[in-house]
């Protein structure tokens, strides 16, 4: 957006303040006032020092007048800002005091480098950590070794692990020397207990001498794990005095650095006012004038009914051209008609969107029918209810169709849940997962409404693929199908588990729902295209969530 625009808004936005009474007009001078100033515009040049300052008024030679004003008034009053005559003096006081603080903080710097000899800081500070690393490292290597000398007089030729860790060379020539001489005599050991027996001479003899080496190893230890705790104490003494020197250096070098930045700049500010001056002198000024303000050669006025003609124009193609673009983009299916057209499926049912939970019973009674008349010769006494993803409503359809069909005083319905959401008043907590396990009888996890029966999921998370295809799971679905007039069985999603799959085995028809204007066509085609891999029957769709762009009231009388 343009400043010249900005300003026209503004312009508009304040007279129709001024016409509702939001704000009080202001007087005649404040308000000419108000209006050369939105008249005049002034913008930066991008990656220039150049100010580009325009006037826009009905008369192109009062613009031109107060353009050629404001450019002299801009002139003189860079000169008044930028003269330094009377800052000279505070920049030339200002730098003698900066110069002599940085003297003094240089030599201060220098005489605490020379005291504290800090050429060599660093290195020390290196050594320092190398000798603390090296400490504890042999720290760590004495635990070690003082475990293993606590084991060494009760070891036998099996202890290979004492062997291994006597052979490891450690920080200390004295212990390391003692765990290679007890080394070899438990080898020695070893070998004569082999050719002589434990309880020869010569292997109580050994013994005695492992016995008094663990001793004096041991002793070694503690005398050497003494020194090095004493090390790393005056290591670490050592290391914060040098943190507290380094600390110190950094602090007087910031203040040198700093002094030294007040110093050029002052120095620069002086350069400065002394080149101001001359040229002041001179009735020279830094800036230039690089066009003069012209007359327009040709004047021209906006066409306001023209351009307001040409927005509505612009606008209105505009809008219906981004009416189909998102109409392209759009994959989801809306109506009935879509499903049947892209789905190549009967739309048997569609809901619209509902703040309450339970379904439209209209259009229950209508899928009821629907699936009924579908194949008349042969009805479709189990039906599988599912979706492509979750999300869809296919357990509030599911539970719709069952409730639609129990309402037959002559029928025996039952609603099969395998997913847990459809049926949530389970007696006991125990559901169809359970009976299939042989955890609960049939008859313990049924809930009976009227006509209506609910069996729930039950208290298992998944249930065994073996189980699907299993004598148990027939003869569960044929006691079912004998008992009852219809069975509607809710699975879960297509893409999203494999359990619908198996169930659908065992089902006449299947009954897909889709959530309008949500899942993608192509989603909900390949869930059917795995179905139909599997040789299961899709014998139609029912839409959810459909929204009602036209208002009920209307909508009933179409």
């Amino acid at each position: 957006m343009t400043g010249g625009l900005i300003q026209a808004i503004r312009r508009a936005f304040r007279k129709a303040q001024y016409a509702l009474r939001f704000a009080v007009p202001p007087d005649p001078v404040q308000e000419a006032a108000d209006e050369l100033r939105d008249a005049i515009l002034v913008e930066p040049v991008k990656d220039s020092y150049v100010l580009e300052i325009r006037c826009r008024m009905a008369q192109p030679d009062l613009a031109h007048k107060v353009l050629t004003a404001l450019v002299k008034q801009f002139q003189e009053k860079y000169k008044e800002v930028y003269s330094t005559r009377e800052l000279k003096p505070f920049f030339e006081a200002q730098l003698e005091r900066v110069s002599k603080d940085l003297q003094e903080k240089q030599k201060q710097l220098e005489v605490f480098r020379n005291e504290n000899n800090i050429v060599s800081l660093n290195v020390e500070q290196d050594l320092l950590v190398e000798q603390y690393t090296a400490a504890q490292r042999l720290l760590n290597q004495l635990a070690e070794s003082e475990a293993v000398a606590a084991r060494v007089e009760g070891t036998s030729q099996g202890d290979s692990d004492i062997i291994a860790a006597l052979s490891k060379q450690t920080e200390s020539t004295v212990v390391t020397e003692l765990q290679l001489r007890l080394l070899d005599k438990i080898v020695e050991r070893n070998r004569l207990i082999n050719s002589l027996g434990p309880k020869h001479p010569q292997v109580v003899g050994i013994l005695n001498e492992i016995e008094a080496l663990s001793t004096r190893l041991k002793e070694a230890i503690a005398s050497t794990r003494e020194i090095t705790q004493r090390k790393i104490k005056d290591i670490e003494q050592q290391m914060q005095k040098i943190n507290t020197l380094m600390g110190q250096l950094e602090n007087l070098e910031r203040d040198v650095k700093i002094a030294a930045q007040s110093y050029e700049y002052y120095k620069q500010k002086i350069e400065e006012s002394t080149v101001y001056d001359k040229m002041a002198e001179q009735n020279i000024s830094s800036i230039r004038l690089t066009s003069s303000p012209t007359l327009p050669d040709n004047p021209i006025s906006p066409k306001k009914l023209l351009n307001i003609v040409l927005a509505l124009i612009g606008g209105l193609i505009g809008g219906v051209a981004l009416a189909f673009f998102f109409e392209y983009l759009d994959h989801g299916l809306k109506t009935p008609e879509d499903v049947e057209y892209y789905l190549k499926l009967a739309p048997l049912a569609s809901f619209f969107q509902s703040p309450k939970e339970q379904l439209d019973a209209n259009q229950s009674h209508r899928l009821s029918a629907m699936l009924m008349s579908l194949y008349p010769d042969r009805p479709l006494q189990t039906v599988m209810v599912t979706s492509s993803v979750p999300g869809e409503g296919s357990h509030r359809v599911a539970r719709a169709l069952a409730e639609a069909q129990a309402d037959d005083p002559e029928s025996r319905i039952l609603l099969l849940d395998y997913v847990g959401d459809a049926v949530s008043d389970m007696p006991g907590g125990k559901g169809i997962l359970d009976v299939l396990e042989g955890d609960a009888d049939l008859g313990d996890v049924i809930t009976r409404k009227n006509n209506l029966s609910l069996i729930g999921r039950g208290s298992r998370n998944s249930c065994p693929a073996y189980l699907w295809n299993s004598e148990r799971m027939r003869s569960l679905l044929g006691r079912l199908r004998q008992e009852y007039t219809r069975v509607v069985i809710h699975a879960a999603p297509i893409t999203v588990s494999h359990d619908a799959l198996y169930v659908s085995q065992h089902a006449d028809g299947i009954l897909i729902v889709i959530r309008a204007d949500s899942t993608r066509r192509e989603v909900v085609q390949r869930a059917i295209e795995t179905l139909g891999e599997a040789k299961q029957r899709v014998v139609g769709a029912v839409l959810t969530e459909r929204r009602q762009v036209i208002p009920p009231s209307v909508y009933r009388r179409i």
